[in-house]
């Protein structure tokens, strides 16, 4: 599993950008892709909402919100997607 510490350098977004309540589209993205990818590995919303100081209905609906993403398959999204490795074929 990626740490936070190794997406960010990644993306060449720091932690605390991450952890922001920052709207900016590139860091809103990265953060929510990190919640897919975190909740894909069997984090729970509430969890995951606790590491980023923000309730578990922001967390779904960012999830949400990355999964329509992927499923037109948006090129913007797979920098962040590759970032943790994930395969676009695999959806």
């Amino acid at each position: 599993m990626i740490d936070l510490q190794t997406y960010a350098n990644r993306i060449g977004i720091t932690i605390s950008s991450l952890k922001s309540k920052d709207r900016k589209m590139e860091i809103t993205t990265a953060r929510q892709v990190y919640w897919y990818y975190l909740h894909s590995n069997k984090k729970g919303f509430s969890e995951i909402g606790r590491l980023f100081g923000v309730n578990h209905a922001t967390v779904i609906s960012g999830i949400k919100r990355i999964e329509g993403l992927i499923e037109v398959k948006d090129r913007y999204i797979y920098k962040y997607l590759e970032a943790i490795e994930y395969n676009k074929n695999e959806q």
